[in-house]
């Protein structure tokens, strides 16, 4: 298995011996697995890889994607069809509470209700991937703390592709082979800078991004050398860095922001101000707290705004109020006692 998998799933990093070997160990398993990852780092390549593996490699791999429309009509139709096989849910912490249940009992191997009641049990491997921290999604009660239980028992974690820049030229000939073969084009060949080029990169849409830049390297080639230029021709540019010295508080912000923006080109964007917005009040929250030694009355001020405000934003930020001032006065969350269960409770939020 371990040349089979080097040829379908390849790499020279350490980082990628060792996904080969967790690969390896799971796929004759039958037990639901979580991938973790970035967009982009490959969670639904693993997903197959595991299916042809695994000893439902005859039957269906199904893949449902609750970033579509309609996703309880799709996790109840897609169980169906993949009876008897694999289950792929991307971004199953966007899969509503009620399909989340059925998927509990699709893992427990028991009867998953329809308006047509046949009895029929359905048998899949479930496979389920996410971008977000699920152990937080429950936490905050967004997500089934049962399914999560059952999926974390086996996780593979897929790191992005900066991370591993030693893959990049092994990724690189791997595409170009097969993006060549399906565009009826002979593989191009690749100068070394332009290879060093490649690896510089930083990849915010990782492994996907790296997919579609070198099939248009493809067509740019046209059974010739590529040179560093083609490379700088289909790359998106990167703003040339300023020191944070001499940056302004407003330029600093909008630096950030563009580099964000930057990351997310391709996918699709929602609550985009909020987002920003949250990153911002959660450190100005804590500083301010940290700086009034966790006196809400004094921080409020501070911050010019009523202390049922600020108590607000404290729990909608999930700001913490651990800090070495708080230790030092003994101040309380929210009024209860230093160790009282509601103090607990409202800072592990």
């Amino acid at each position: 298995m371990g040349a089979h998998l080097r040829d379908k799933f390849p790499g020279s990093s350490a980082v990628a011996r060792q996904l080969r070997d967790r690969i390896g160990e799971v796929a004759e398993s039958d037990a639901p697995i979580l991938i973790e990852g970035e967009r982009g780092t490959g969670r639904e390549w693993v997903a197959r890889l595991l299916h042809t593996l695994g000893p439902r490699k005859s039957a269906r791999f199904v893949r449902v994607d609750p970033d579509d429309d309609e996703p309880t009509r799709q996790v109840d139709g897609e169980l169906a069809r993949a009876n008897g096989g694999t289950l792929l849910v991307k971004e199953v912490a966007h899969v509503g509470r009620g399909p989340q249940r059925r998927l509990v009992r699709a893992i427990r191997r028991a009867p998953v209700a329809r308006r047509e009641p046949s009895g029929e049990v359905h048998d899949v491997r479930l496979i389920a991937a996410t971008c977000v921290d699920l152990e937080r999604a429950v936490a905050d009660e967004l997500f089934d703390a049962e399914l999560f239980d059952r999926l974390r028992a086996t996780r593979i974690v897929l790191p992005p592709l900066r991370e591993r820049p030693d893959d990049v030229p092994v990724l690189v000939e791997y595409f170009a082979r097969i993006e060549a073969r399906e565009l009826g084009l002979e593989r191009p060949s690749f100068a070394a800078r332009a290879l060093d080029k490649l690896v510089a990169y930083s990849w915010p849409g990782n492994i996907s991004e790296l997919r579609s830049v070198v099939r248009r390297l493809c067509l740019r080639a046209r059974s010739r050398a590529l040179e560093v230029s083609d490379v700088e021709a289909v790359l998106p540019p990167v703003v040339e860095r300023v020191p944070a010295e001499q940056l302004s508080f407003e330029e600093m912000v909008r630096a950030k922001i563009h580099a964000l923006l930057v990351r997310m080109e391709g996918y699709p964007l929602e609550d985009l101000y909020e987002e920003v917005i949250s990153r911002v009040e959660r450190p100005l929250i804590e500083l301010v707290l940290e700086r009034t030694s966790n006196n809400q009355v004094r921080a409020a001020e501070m911050l010019g705004m009523n202390r049922n405000t600020l108590r607000k934003k404290i729990a909608e930020r999930h700001v913490s109020l651990e800090s070495k001032a708080a230790g030092r006065s003994g101040a309380t969350v929210a009024g209860a006692a230093p160790g009282s269960s509601e103090a607990h409770l409202k800072k592990d939020k």
